[in-house]
């Protein structure tokens, strides 16, 4: 049988600063900068909510590349980005797994490919559709380097 945790939570936001004031706002501590995603285009900021948990606040990194693909969780589509303008907001959860392609074999809904990716000292494979658009069930599995 395939296990699979809750990873962390997805607040985006139209810039890091806005997420991360909108989080602190509402629950009382900031979230610290964790890095840039550069295979993505974002960055993003971390608040640790339990020993392998967290919340995460992503905005697209004004002062990086655009990527060759769409960017994860449809940070690029115009309804996310109007969205976001209003207000950042919780968009998403990512579930942790030891074996991800068998977790995306028993998965009842389409994960996406397989995409390594890496962040400052951390690696670790995560689905992401081809169109960039959030799943109701995203797939990750991370290891340090």
């Amino acid at each position: 049988m395939v296990r699979a945790v809750l990873d962390h939570l997805v607040v985006a936001a139209a810039t890091l600063e806005e997420g991360e004031d909108y989080v602190e706002t509402r629950l009382g501590a900031r979230p610290l900068r964790g890095g840039k995603h550069l295979a993505m285009g974002t960055h993003n900021s971390l608040l640790r909510l339990g020993e392998k948990t967290y919340l995460e606040v992503i905005a697209i990194d004004p002062d990086a590349a655009a990527p060759a693909r769409a960017r994860w969780f449809g940070l690029d589509t115009a309804a996310r980005r109007a969205e976001l303008q209003t207000a950042p907001r919780l968009i998403h959860w990512v579930a942790r797994t030891d074996d991800i392609v068998a977790a995306c074999r028993a998965c009842p809904v389409e994960c996406g490919e397989v995409q390594a990716m890496a962040r400052g000292a951390f690696e670790w494979r995560i689905t992401i559709p081809a169109d960039g658009h959030r799943r109701r069930v995203p797939c990750v599995s991370r290891r340090m380097r």
